[in-house]
């Protein structure tokens, strides 16, 4: 029974080593998502997974997989390091955008550089919102491997700019209540202060700020605010 309670112990502190290393690889490799990585991250990724699981539960030989992690930890910072200091790096990590269509023209051979068939493009055209062709000017395959669609001048939507309007300059939106709890730092960044902010709840019909769910608010004149249900 001894020897159990040994082994659990163990296994819950190389899974907390594991858990720190895949922690700090995680954070070398930036915050990007799925979609938006290179095929050397996304299969370093899966390496990794595979190593950090390994780590957890190899109770004799635990440094062996811990060394492995190490390694691909510094070959994924090496990469991002060179791909942000050199164009032809990042080019050779990450590959170039390629044009599949350009002018109205879908382009066979960069289909085929692409492993792309015409079904996958079209879907993806749709998925994008072009369910006519006839409607893309330009298609740009991106390194994630996502498509990047230009509609032709006639397609594409509508801008206040088409309509000679003038609308104000848009503004993000801030939260200044979580759960009751006064964000005072997003306060004073959307330029008000509390004052301001119970004025506003009080004419919502809103006494207290514990009674407030979330509220929120931008720099013009928007506010929000719902209560706690």
């Amino acid at each position: 029974m001894a020897d159990v309670f040994v082994e659990i112990r163990q296994v819950v502190l190389t899974s907390l080593l594991s858990l720190v290393v895949m922690f700090v690889f995680t954070r070398i490799g930036g915050k990007r998502q799925i979609a938006q990585m290179s095929p050397f991250d996304y299969l370093n990724a899966v390496t990794v997974g595979s190593i950090g699981a390994e780590l957890a539960t190899n109770l004799e030989q635990w440094w062996r997989p811990l060394s492995a992690l190490i390694i691909y930890i510094l070959a994924t910072w090496l990469v991002h390091y060179t791909a942000c200091k050199s164009n032809a790096m990042r080019s050779f990590w990450s590959g170039r955008s390629l044009i599949l269509m350009d002018g109205g023209v879908i382009s066979k051979t960069a289909l085929q550089r692409a492993a792309i068939d015409v079904n996958e493009f079209l879907g993806q055209a749709r998925v994008a919102g072009y369910f006519d062709p006839n409607e893309i000017e330009t298609a740009i395959l991106e390194t994630s491997g996502q498509i990047s669609f230009l509609p032709k001048s006639l397609n594409r939507p509508l801008t206040p700019e088409d309509m000679q309007l003038h609308p104000d300059a848009a503004s993000i939106w801030y939260d200044l209540i979580i759960d009751g709890q006064l964000m005072q730092d997003n306060l004073k960044a959307a330029g008000r202060d509390e004052r301001w902010l119970d004025a506003q709840l009080h004419a919502q019909g809103i006494g207290q700020r514990s009674e407030v769910f979330y509220a929120a608010c931008d720099k013009a004149d928007g506010f929000f605010a719902c209560r706690v249900k």
